[in-house]
């Protein structure tokens, strides 16, 4: 949970721009903040569908009756679904990979949202198969890490300044500052998931890690008194 308040990123941003601050966000103080609100909303789209702040998660599931695969709609935490990806590997009748997506059919009940077979062109998919699937959740602002909210905000200010001002200085010092927060996140969420070169999810690159020449290497062999 993040320590800094929509209150708190609003009246960052337009200090930012050169604007005084607000003592709320209701609308008594004259100043309408929706474009700062929609700005923020944006930005942290931008920021949470690269994963980058504890928002990924995989589940299992298997087809229902119907044959439907339904996706999570999201709970206290969450605010919906901004990608899913198929991990574990199915194939077509032709070898062919399939790749996933998330359907939504605008009813907005319980069963709205469900896993699309994109490249069969289907929504049901084999009833004996299980399917591991990784989804990208939508996060409400107070459950972003500080982190991430420090990230979003110094992009939705570069943003506003952009709108409003135009100040190029301005803009080059508010880069500045989105590039580093945008590393600090990055670098907090490899933190949290305990993730090095060593325990990558990519095989190629461990392999590239632990790669022992005198073990890889087949076209060289040591042999012990090999003169003889």
């Amino acid at each position: 949970m993040g320590f800094i308040t929509k209150l708190d990123a609003t009246n960052k941003i337009l200090m930012a721009a050169g604007e005084s601050p607000v003592p709320d966000l209701s609308g008594s103080s004259s100043v309408d903040t929706s474009i700062i609100d929609f700005l923020i909303e944006q930005s942290s789209i931008d920021f949470q569908i690269r994963g980058l702040c504890n928002n990924k998660k995989t589940i299992k599931r298997k087809p229902d009756v119907n044959l439907r695969i339904y996706l999570p709609m999201g709970d206290s935490d969450d605010e919906g679904i901004l990608d899913a990806t198929l991990k574990s590997t199915h194939l077509t009748s032709d070898s062919e990979l399939i790749v996933a997506k998330v359907f939504n059919n605008g009813t907005g009940g319980a069963n709205s949202v469900y896993l699309y077979n994109f490249t069969e062109d289907t929504e049901f998919w084999k009833a004996t198969d299980e399917y591991f699937i990784e989804l990208i959740m939508k996060l409400k602002w107070s459950h972003l890490d500080t982190t991430a909210q420090l990230s979003i905000c110094t992009s939705a200010s570069r943003s506003y300044q952009i709108l409003t001002q135009g100040d190029q200085a301005t803009d080059s010092y508010l880069a500045d500052k989105e590039y580093l927060y945008k590393l600090i996140g990055k670098a907090s969420d490899i933190n949290k998931k305990q993730r090095n070169i060593f325990m990558s999810g990519d095989a190629n690159v461990r392999n590239a890690a632990l790669r022992n020449p005198y073990l890889n290497d087949n076209t060289f062999r040591r042999f012990w008194n090999g003169g003889r």
